[in-house]
């Protein structure tokens, strides 16, 4: 574009030697075509920019982060000229278009246009815009360039993904199973009670009953039996959407897929946060975890959140204090994390620490702690990797 300019000042230079020294209709003609040149460019681009049509299409506005949503779009040429070059620039910061480079370049004929039927993968949950973000045209002799924003973008809810895992590769399971079972190896994950009337002949675990002299049963999921705790910081980081979106995103993944994960072992899983007030949400089976995910969904961060009061009202819980063990999801570690850490270390609670900050330094302050654990969590690796 640069050297075409050049060559256009350079021929408009010319035609004004030739009417400065020789004059006659051929050099005045010369003349005013290289005059007029950039003005007739200019006013193609606004006939462009005034006429062109852009047709993009999602079935929903409401999608799950990570998995790919229909998209289509149409760029359309209804007029009697051609429009030289199109390019189009997708909204890239949270989401991508399958298939499709980003700013490639179109030309339509009169009455022609160009469609795409791909997808779009958005990577965080939220609410924010994708699909084209913006136009940019030239003219025929590549003198002059618009970019001008897409009028009517596509805005999209994302509720967070849902990862089912098979193990936690980074974490010390066995201590967490097997911990406050009343027969040790021998039983693996059961926990039995008193026999009530009423009880199920069926619930008798009569290995149990055997050991004890007296009659056990088989508690149910979530009968009086030691929870997994998950503690999930609710704390803004950054007004900035590119800052605070993947972190949030993170953090309710892990939380997601921990109480997935336990679920799937008949663990009970008791799920804490702060957002007006300190909330509980108990999770021990499928329609439970339904209600958290739609918790998890519908949760807003806020700067005013901080860390301090959900710990503060943590350490009054006696279900947390006597949990099987306790998973803390953070962006940073705190005096108020270790503090609490350090007392469900006393008690024998195990706790894992995941942080979205990725520092190294909380990770050996840990090491203090007897029976904790901290877990790079960043926001831009694979959360099978993180887990």
């Amino acid at each position: 574009m640069k050297r075409n300019r050049i060559i256009l000042f350079l021929l408009w230079v010319l035609s004004l030697v030739g009417i400065s020294f020789y004059g006659g209709p051929v050099s005045y003609g010369f003349f005013i075509m290289m005059t007029l040149l950039p003005l007739l460019s200019l006013l193609y681009l606004l006939a462009v920019r005034w006429r062109f049509s852009i047709y993009q299409k999602l079935e929903g506005k409401t999608f799950v982060a990570d998995h790919a949503i229909p998209y289509f779009f149409t760029l359309q040429n209804e007029e009697w000229f051609a429009f030289a070059s199109v390019r189009v620039f997708f909204y890239s910061d949270f989401s991508s278009v399958l298939d499709l480079a980003d700013g490639e370049e179109y030309e339509l004929l009169p009455g022609t246009g160009i469609s795409r039927d791909t997808s779009l993968l958005c990577r965080y949950r939220g609410t924010y815009k994708v699909g084209i973000k913006s136009v940019e045209i030239t003219d025929f002799l590549r003198l002059f360039r618009m970019r001008y924003k897409n009028p009517e973008p596509l805005e999209v809810t994302i509720l967070p993904n849902v990862v089912t895992l098979s193990d936690l590769t980074n974490v010390n399971l066995t201590r967490i199973l097997t911990r406050d079972l009343p027969f040790g190896n021998n039983v693996p994950d059961v926990s039995v009670r008193d026999y009530a009337a009423g009880d199920p002949r069926n619930r008798i675990h009569w290995t149990a009953t055997a050991r004890e002299q007296k009659l056990l049963v088989r508690r149910t999921t979530g009968e009086d039996q030691p929870s997994v705790a998950i503690l999930l910081g609710t704390c803004r980081i950054s007004d900035d959407p590119a800052v605070h979106l993947p972190v949030e995103n993170r953090m309710l993944e892990i939380s997601l897929a921990l109480a997935r994960f336990f679920l799937g072992k008949r663990i009970p899983v008791r799920a804490y946060h702060c957002d007006a007030a300190f909330r509980a949400a108990s999770v021990t089976d499928s329609a439970a975890f339904d209600a958290y995910y739609k918790v998890c969904s519908d949760l807003l961060f806020h700067a005013s959140q901080s860390d301090r009061r959900l710990f503060a009202e943590a350490v009054k819980r006696p279900e947390i204090l006597s949990a099987r063990a306790a998973f803390f999801v953070l962006h940073e570690w705190s005096a108020e994390a270790r503090e609490t850490a350090a007392a469900l270390n006393a008690g024998g609670v195990p706790v894992v620490v995941f942080l979205t900050s990725g520092r190294t330094d909380a990770a050996d302050d840990a090491r203090a702690l007897p029976r904790t654990e901290i877990l790079p969590a960043s926001p831009d690796e694979k959360l099978t990797e993180v887990m």
